[in-house]
């Protein structure tokens, strides 16, 4: 048996969600490899982990500018290298003891951290097998470059185009889109779906949500939504952040016209429920969202990988944006009201959408380490 390891940072995010569903895809159509993932960070540096975890959250709900100044900033990436290389030195002895243990035949990275360490680990010999990193955002950032990656796999033929324009031989990048849980892939029927949460079929219903933290005026969202014409019907995920869910709760129990949820995999029904969904453009919701067809409203997207993902969905005219609340509602407001306009958005939604991406990544990385996809054809794939 064949083993392939996924490494990401910061458990129940977009970089774990986008590792399950290739290593979901591995399972189905070749269960002779054997799949495993670590968050790599809390694994090798526990303390350090924690840490930079809370210092990032912090950043991006209070000071979000402060990021947009680090962020793809070729001057910090100057200036951390030594802190990167150092961290990479203390890191070997526990990655030696992770290979020793799980003895991948490729080590897949979702997130540019770990990707990070063991490329300077394998520029010093220290790492012999294939490095492979997955791009869930639409764009590339500087950190995700290096010579020692054996084989990217990326959203869009704009993102192979920027890291071959960085070095990067085009005989190692795949486009293959940003991998979705191929539950996503089910095409259900909206009524039926509002039926299942109990709510009205005939009425319009609004998807909110901040990412898998839960991050974004989502209270605030909610509140505006409600006030619309038309009765709008609101679905809230507020992911990990319990105190909006306890807040929603309290404010909201009494409103049968709203659903609340906390971290939930229910994620491909509610999607599918919907009309529409306001949400920041994180890389997994934003691929997920294309994939179920569904048109979103931005709502101010973090500095970074979320004005690229933005940026990508406003080009094609899947989405609109808002920098306010009073523009949000606005927004969602026209949009019901406009059957015909929602349809395009609708449309173009799904020309972009990468269904099989998972399918697509897990082909991809059983033919670098010399199997097949013996269970599934191509033919038969979910479309």
């Amino acid at each position: 048996m064949k083993n392939l390891l996924f490494c990401y940072i910061n458990p129940a995010t977009g970089h774990q969600q986008a590792a399950e569903a290739v290593m979901s895809a591995v399972r189905q159509v070749n269960p002779r490899v054997h799949t495993a993932g670590v968050n790599s960070i809390s694994y090798t540096h526990p303390v350090v982990g924690r840490l930079v975890s809370r210092l990032y959250m912090n950043v991006l709900k209070h000071t979000p500018q402060l990021w947009e100044a680090l962020y793809d900033n070729p001057l910090i990436e100057e200036a951390t290298r030594d802190v990167r290389d150092l961290l990479s030195f203390f890191s070997s002895r526990k990655i030696a003891r992770l290979i020793k243990t799980h003895r991948p035949h490729a080590i897949v990275c979702t997130q540019a951290v770990p990707l990070n360490v063991l490329c300077a680990l394998k520029a010093r010999g220290k790492l012999k097998i294939p490095l492979v990193g997955i791009l869930t955002d639409y764009g590339v950032h500087s950190y995700w470059v290096s010579p020692s990656v054996d084989l990217y796999l990326v959203p869009t033929d704009e993102v192979r185009r920027k890291l071959a324009r960085g070095g990067i031989r085009e005989s190692r990048i795949k486009v293959t889109g940003i991998p979705v849980d191929p539950s996503f892939l089910a095409r259900g029927n909206g009524r039926d779906e509002r039926s299942w949460l109990d709510l009205d079929p005939k009425r319009p219903v609004v998807l909110v949500m901040g990412g898998s933290h839960g991050l974004g005026p989502m209270e605030q969202v909610v509140g505006a939504l409600r006030r619309l014409p038309g009765n709008v019907q609101v679905i809230v995920v507020c992911g990990s952040n319990r105190g909006l869910l306890k807040d929603l709760h309290k404010r909201f129990d009494e409103d049968p016209s709203i659903r609340l949820f906390g971290l939930t995999r229910l994620v491909p029904r509610l999607m599918g429920s919907a009309d529409l969904l306001v949400s920041k453009p994180g890389g997994l919701t934003t691929a997920e969202a294309l994939v179920k067809g569904l048109p979103m409203i931005i709502l101010r997207p973090i500095p970074g990988q979320e004005e690229w993902n933005a940026a990508h969905l406003l080009r094609h005219g899947a989405a609109e944006r808002a920098e306010t609340l009073e523009e949000m509602a606005d927004a969602v407001q026209t949009l019901l009201a406009d059957r015909e306009r929602m349809e395009r958005m609708r449309k173009r939604c799904l020309s972009l959408a990468r269904p099989r991406a998972a399918y697509d990544a897990a082909d991809s990385l059983l033919s670098l380490i010399g199997e097949t996809n013996i269970a599934v054809t191509p033919s038969s794939w979910p479309a």
